[in-house]
């Protein structure tokens, strides 16, 4: 009886085991059509971004109080490129986007030098919330529309300048 039940488990398990269905390979088909339709679309790393920004006055307001450079700038205006200069060891950005209606945001900071200890310490979105430190870069996804801030400082778990010319690059 044991030497009958050794030979008909594997050929239960054979014959139990499904082949994969005609469905999967179109399946398979309607998400190749579905990236090569993305893949038309521009790359955001390409996007050129006219260098003069400030003067074509995407920025609406800057302000500087207390070591904070504070510049207001339209959500509909995006991309664009800020150049800025902190003079002082404490000083810090906020960038403050208006009526931002994206799902995500891409930005990154482009210190000059490249041993500047600068980084995007925090975001707060429409929401009302806060999120952060991040590193040079940052790729977040925004909840609803709204008013977004970028806040831009130095990096306290790191060591370099803490002074210099940088630029922020927003998509």
């Amino acid at each position: 009886m044991k030497k009958q039940a050794f030979i008909l488990i594997p050929l239960l398990m054979f014959s139990c085991k499904k082949e994969a269905a005609a469905t999967d390979k179109e399946t398979d088909s309607v998400i190749v059509s579905e990236q090569s339709v993305n893949a038309s679309k521009p790359d955001s790393q390409n996007l050129k971004i006219n260098e003069d920004t400030l003067k074509n006055n995407k920025v609406e307001l800057t302000e500087t109080k207390n070591g904070e450079i504070i510049k207001i700038v339209d959500g509909e205006k995006l991309p664009l490129l800020i150049d800025e200069k902190f003079t002082d060891k404490n000083q810090k950005l906020i960038i403050k986007i208006k009526n931002y209606e994206k799902t995500d945001l891409k930005a990154s900071v482009l210190p000059e030098n490249n041993n500047m200890n600068i980084r995007f310490n925090q975001i707060k979105t429409p929401d009302g919330k806060f999120d952060g430190p991040f590193g040079k870069d940052i790729s977040y996804k925004i909840p609803e529309n709204g008013d977004v801030w970028l806040i831009i400082g130095k990096n306290l778990m790191a060591e370099g300048d803490l002074t210099g010319n940088f630029s922020v690059r927003i998509e």
